[in-house]
Parts: C-alpha cells; sequence; structure tokens
C-alpha cells in the first residue's frame, strides 16, 4: 500500500470520528488546534496526520489513535475515559443546591438524566463549570 492510499484510508477514519462527535470541519479542526485548511487536508487524505494532531485527537476526544492509524473499520474507537467521582459528587450537589435554592422539584429520571448529561460532559472537560450547571438547570425547569 502506497503513502497516498494509507492517507486516504487515515482520512476517511478521521472523518467518521469527526462525524461521530457531530462536528462540523472547521470546528473540529480549531478543537484539534489545526487550522481548517490543513484538517481539510488531511480528511481527504492530502497530507499525512502529524503526530500533534493525533495525539490532540486522543486528548480532546479519546480516539484511539491505533484505530486512526491502522482501522479496521469506519467506526470511531475510542478508550473509554474512567469516572472521576469527585466530579460526579459535585454535579450531583450542585443540582440539589439549584432545585433547593429556588424551590423546584424534577421528576427523577428527569433528573437523573440531566445528571447524566452534565456528568459526561464534565468528564470529558475534566472539572465542573458552576455556570454551565446553573445555565441547563434554568433551561431544563421552565
Amino acid at each position: 500500500m502506497s503513502s497516498d492510499d494509507i492517507n486516504l484510508e487515515i482520512g476517511k477514519r478521521l472523518k467518521a470520528a469527526r462525524e461521530k462527535t457531530g462536528l462540523l470541519q472547521p470546528d473540529f479542526a480549531v478543537r484539534l488546534g489545526i487550522s481548517p485548511r490543513a484538517y481539510g487536508s488531511y480528511e481527504r487524505g492530502e497530507r499525512t496526520l502529524t503526530v500533534e494532531a493525533l495525539k490532540a485527537l486522543y486528548d480532546l476526544f479519546h480516539i484511539d489513535p491505533v484505530w486512526i492509524l491502522s482501522g479496521p473499520g469506519a467506526d470511531p474507537r475510542t478508550f473509554k475515559t474512567p469516572t472521576r467521582a469527585d466530579i460526579l459528587v459535585e454535579i450531583i450537589v450542585k443540582v440539589e443546591e439549584h432545585l433547593t435554592r429556588h424551590r423546584l422539584r424534577l421528576p427523577v429520571e428527569k433528573k437523573a438524566r440531566l445528571i447524566a448529561l452534565l456528568n459526561q460532559y464534565f468528564q470529558a472537560k475534566g472539572k465542573v463549570e458552576v455556570e454551565h450547571v446553573e445555565q441547563v438547570l434554568a433551561a431544563s425547569s421552565m
């Protein structure tokens, strides 16, 4: 297999990984810290993916670098990040504080879904942002 063919295959997997995130090329590129033009050339297989871009894929989206480089298939393989209990506890505390402060009640199922979504978001970020929790809860209790 030529390096051009390899770059095309890597580009297909890169596109599949991006599409799985729901981001458009320019947004994905910015998140990776590269220009949209450079990113587009990686996805089209015109350039060889840099080690820095590969590391950013892993750090930001937990995309398995071995899968990006060699496959198989078009379904992105990710490394699961373990749940940090401190983040989950902080989310639950902030949700309960918000509900108590505003004298609100949410059905258990809705509260559980909100906590699960917030947990997924903040586990990826590595920290809880209280203002984001407040915004989500304000929007959900309308």
